[in-house]
């Protein structure tokens, strides 16, 4: 049995690190999230239709978090990660190599 993709989010900018994971199956992915944030709770478990991962625009996660979460929020892109790994489309060892994404904060 494939084991699940497995990513965690680190939102130092409001103080909440996020724990998510996610596995295939049929047709769609599920993820389910370990959160103290009550925003982000709310779409802690999700089922996601394997078809509506690949874009921007009509993205079952996006549609989810929107209205629910921050607009600045990261932690739907960690969702999508996790899709993309479960779908094969993101290598799990190259993920794991680069060990993170990140946004900086410059002074210029």
């Amino acid at each position: 049995m494939k084991m699940p993709s497995n990513v965690t989010v680190n939102s130092a900018i409001c103080g909440f690190k996020h724990k998510i994971n996610g596995q295939i199956e049929g047709k769609t992915i599920i993820t389910d999230i370990e959160t103290d944030c009550s925003k982000v709770a709310k779409i802690a478990h999700m089922e996601i239709p394997k078809k509506q991962t690949l874009d921007i625009k009509e993205n079952y996660v996006m549609d989810q978090a929107q209205n629910v979460c921050c607009t600045t929020c990261i932690v739907p892109a960690g969702v999508l990660h996790v899709c993309k790994m479960e779908l094969g489309m993101l290598s799990k060892t190259l993920a794991k190599q680069s060990e993170r994404v990140s946004i900086e904060f410059d002074d210029d």
